[in-house]
């Protein structure tokens, strides 16, 4: 996946560089730790899918000295907070995707290679949104937030990025 030194984060326009992660962490309401600024800087390097584990490995090969039980607390409480998002994997794993603008996976059930697709608009509204409002204008009931799960295999020839 492309570097991506700066990233919208949710609402408000708001962008984030690796060398800010205290004060994203402060704006979502996020106390500081130095775990949780390790964690969101090394996600904020470029757009990546990572497992808890793989995260873990990827920082302990770093050098950092975080615990498994350390990096899951706080991948819940950044994706809690917004500042990552969590879907499931071809086994069905939680993944977590440093990308949190509106978009969705396609995940190969025989590689796990997962690939990004951008949202398509309905009526100029993402369709998750437009789906949530739809459903609830249909059913009076209150859509916390729609998920899709999309499953599919890649073009012969590889992986594409």
């Amino acid at each position: 996946m492309a570097h991506n030194p700066e990233r919208e984060l949710g609402n408000g326009g708001e962008h984030a560089h690796k060398s800010d992660a205290r004060d994203v962490l402060k704006e979502r309401g996020l106390r500081y730790s130095r775990p949780r600024e390790v964690i969101l800087t090394f996600l904020l390097e470029e757009d990546r899918h990572v497992s808890a584990e793989s995260l873990y490995l990827d920082l302990k090969h770093r050098g950092e000295d975080l615990s498994l039980s350390t990096v899951y607390l706080n991948l819940s409480a950044l994706a809690e907070a917004g500042l990552v998002r969590e879907f499931r994997g071809a086994t069905g794993q939680s993944l977590y995707d440093s990308n949190v603008s509106p978009h969705y996976h396609v995940v190969c059930p025989t590689t796990g290679e997962v690939q990004d697709v951008p949202a398509p608009l309905i009526n100029g509204v993402p369709l998750s949104r437009f789906l949530k409002d739809y459903v609830e204008e249909q059913t009076g009931w209150v859509v916390d937030e729609p998920r899709f799960s999309l499953t599919g295999r890649p073009p012969s020839g590889g992986a594409q990025d």
